[in-house]
């Protein structure tokens, strides 16, 4: 191999980075504008993520406390034993999610706005 097929090989490498960066960022990491809150697989609440609100959710005799805030969704308390659910934080992107095992509670951000790309094929 002579040093112009690797100058070559690396340039595209760094075009192949870039373009991949940018296409993830634009299609993939949008905003969202609702968060579904699931309880044992079924919807139990649809809100909107620019209005700030707590909801507390009771499954039997456990429960989670969803907190809205500045268009950031979290789960604030749970009374879950390893609170993984209670230590991811905020989420606000379209697709993100927080699941409670153990509770059986899942919250997830949907609704992002439409990016210039419709799909993306690897």
């Amino acid at each position: 191999m002579k040093i112009g097929d690797k100058i070559l090989i690396g340039v595209l490498l760094i075009i192949s980075l870039v373009s991949a960066y940018f296409t993830y960022d634009k299609a993939l990491l949008r905003t969202g504008t609702n968060v579904v809150i699931e309880v044992n697989g079924s919807k139990y609440q649809e809100l909107p993520l620019d209005v700030d609100k707590t909801v507390t959710v009771h499954n039997g005799k456990h429960i989670n406390v969803v907190e809205i805030k500045d268009g950031k969704v979290r789960m604030k308390e749970s009374d879950c034993p390893d609170q993984i659910c209670v230590n991811t934080g905020w989420i606000e992107k379209e697709g993100q999610q927080i699941v409670c095992l153990p509770n059986r509670v899942v919250v997830r951000v949907t609704g992002g706005k439409k990016g210039e790309v419709d799909d993306i094929v690897y």
